[in-house]
Order: structure tokens, then sequence, then C-alpha cells
């Protein structure tokens, strides 16, 4: 799904050039904490308590390696109401690298987010070591993308709290957007962020997420989504019998449980996990021909889940879940996706789950792939 958004003015109070943005509009009680990279060695958890402790939500712009190592701590800090997108994947500069690669840096980026959180992309960013040249702003039109710098509080440098305090606190005013880290660099940024917080109450100012500032101005955040898609290829042996579609409330009670042991990253966890994934589960129950919901199961246990249903021709995979979780698992599902899609005449299978490992797969396979934008 790719949705646009632009305002390439300084109307209303943003300032804004050539599709950068550095402040949101000064007539606005409000401010952002921005944070950069996505620490790898030790946990954000730093980070969301400085600013929860405030009852502040700050928006993270984290690298695609970090999505792709932290998905379920992605998960969180987006149901805790913080605010994620993309820094590109490799964390390059991406001033010295070719048109190709630096698209690559974003699709990978997109890809990772997308795969981490199940969200569309938000369609802002920003560069690491803010390396860009003019004709990089030129390509990211391209893609419907605004870049959002703001004000350097030179954290990077990994200055004590109590200076990093001082140095922000002048620049605390209406629509003021500060660009701090959460790397192993800026350890002390947690307690200074604590302190700062506690300045913006006491002159007024919410501290909100990038998108909030840009609503207040009118400009709402563009998205876009990818899919992996595939044509249905029979190969190989298929074991048609270990497939059936998931049928009263014993066989749903039987999957609710054997699933949520299984590590499955949409299933919830902590009090009450399971009433909360068996109500789930039967919402996806559907009686129509349209909509399949089924369980591979051999050896009396539960091996695989998968629900599709067939769209514009396509058969599409809402979702999909293995007992095992190594790739080759999820070889079976894409085996009874394709002789499903086969048997309904349906020219192509989509997915927005797991689309880099489809692909790869598919390529094993020999099935026809591509991951490409979803439209609509």
């Amino acid at each position: 799904m790719v949705s646009g958004w632009w305002k390439d003015t300084t109307e209303g109070g943003f300032m804004m050039t050539n599709s950068v943005i550095t402040r949101g509009n000064p007539a606005v009680s409000h401010c952002a904490f921005t944070f950069d990279d996505g620490p790898m060695r030790i946990p954000v958890d730093a980070w969301l308590d400085a600013l929860e402790q405030g009852g502040a939500r700050g928006t993270f712009f984290l690298t695609g390696e970090w999505f792709d190592r932290y998905p379920a701590k992605a998960r969180e800090m987006l149901a805790r109401g913080h605010e994620l997108t993309t820094h590109t994947y490799h964390h390059r500069r991406m001033a010295d690298v070719t048109k190709a690669v630096f698209f690559e840096e974003l699709k990978l980026a997109e890809l990772s987010y997308q795969e981490a959180t199940g969200r569309p992309v938000p369609t802002f960013m920003r560069f690491p070591y803010a390396s860009y040249r003019e004709e990089n702003l030129e390509w990211l039109r391209e893609w419907n993308y605004l870049v959002v710098e703001g004000e350097d509080t030179v954290d990077w440098s990994g200055p004590p709290s109590a200076q990093l305090v001082e140095r922000v606190i002048p620049k605390l005013v209406n629509g003021s957007i500060f660009m701090f880290h959460a790397n192993e660099i800026a350890k002390e940024t947690p307690q200074a962020v604590k302190s700062l917080v506690h300045h913006t109450h006491a002159k007024g100012l919410a501290v909100v997420p990038v998108s909030e500032l840009l609503h207040a101005d009118g400009i709402r955040a563009g998205e876009r989504s990818w899919q992996v898609r595939f044509k249905p290829t029979l190969q190989g042996s298929f074991h048609s019998e270990q497939w059936k579609r998931v049928a009263g409330e014993d066989e749903l009670r039987k999957l609710a449980a054997d699933s949520l042991e299984w590590g499955n990253p949409k299933a919830p966890t902590g009090p009450g996990a399971y009433s909360k994934w068996l109500q789930t589960l039967s919402m996806q129950v559907q009686s129509d021909d349209e909509t399949r919901f089924v369980v591979r199961s051999f050896a009396g246990q539960h091996w695989a889940y998968a629900r599709a249903s067939v769209r514009g021709g396509a058969l599409v995979l809402e979702d999909f879940a293995t007992k095992e979780a190594h790739a080759d698992a999820l070889v079976y599902v894409l085996q009874w996706a394709a002789h499903e899609a086969s048997t309904l005449g349906c020219e192509w299978i989509t997915s927005t789950q797991d689309m880099r490992r489809i692909h790869k797969l598919c390529e094993q396979l020999g099935f026809e792939a591509e991951i490409v934008w979803q439209e609509g």
C-alpha cells in the first residue's frame, strides 16, 4: 500500500526546506524527542522508562538491523505508545552511496520494519550522520518521503547528562524537534531525558511523536506496505491428509493452547494470554468458502496453521505460524498454499508476513516470486 503526503512550503509555522522538516509549529505548545539508531548491546528500556515516567512519547528512528534483531521489542514499543520509523538498514552514509544502494537501503529497512511490527511503514525518515545530498532528496521524493531533522543535542559524543540538560533547556520551545540517540555511546541520554521531560512540563510543553507535530500543521504521515507474491507451482509430494479446516470449539481450543507454546510472536503473553489468544483465533474462523483457516496435524500434534482468503484472483495468506521456527517448516505452508491456489484457479499467492524468507524459499523451490509494493 502506498500513500503520499507533501508540503514543500514554509506555511503554517513548519520550517521546511526541500522536503526536510527541522521544527514544528511555534504556535502549538508541544515538542518532539527523537532517538536515532537503536541499541544493539544494551536494552532500549532505559530510554523508554525515561520518557514514560513523565508521560512522554518518543519517536525512534531505528535501523533495519535493529528491527531484525528485536522484533518483539519493536512491537512492545508501539504498544506502549511510542512511534517507530526507519533510519536506513545498515546505517550507511547515504551521501556516499549509489542510487541503487540508496534504494536498497530504504527497501531493506522498510521490509524489516513491516516484518517486525506487522504494520505499514511510515514514509518519513532520518539520514544517519545527517549525511545526504540534494540529489538524495530528489530520490526520496520518488517514494513520497520526508526527512525529519531538528536540534542536534550532540549526545552522539557521549556527554554527561547534566551537560546535555544544560544544552537543551534553552531550546525547549514550541514546535522544537530534538535529535537524541539510543545507542551504546549515548548512555547518559536517558537520565538527561528524564530531567528534560520535567522541564517541558514546567514550560507547558507536551512531548509528542513527530507525526503529531506534522498533523498539527495539516500534514498526515504517509505509509507504504510491501508484499511477496509467487505463482503456485506444484512440485514434489504434498501430504494433503495432514491439513484440515479448523472446525469445532475443541479443535480451536487445542490449536490455541498448542500455538501459544510455539512462541508465536503474534500471540499475547502474560496473564490471560490463553483467553486472549483463543478469542483472536476464534475471530479467524469463517464459514464461507472464500476464507480458509487450516491446521497441519500429524503424530497427535499441531505443527502449523494458516489462514487465507481469495481476493482479486489471488490467494492471500492472511496469517500463518509454525511450531518449528526454522525456515524449512515454512515450506509446508507454502506447499499447502500452492495446492490450494491451484485448486481455486488463483494466479498468485501473496503475503505481507515473512516476505524475505518466503522469497528465498520460493527461489529454492522453483516458484516464480517477487517482492513488490502492495497496491490499494
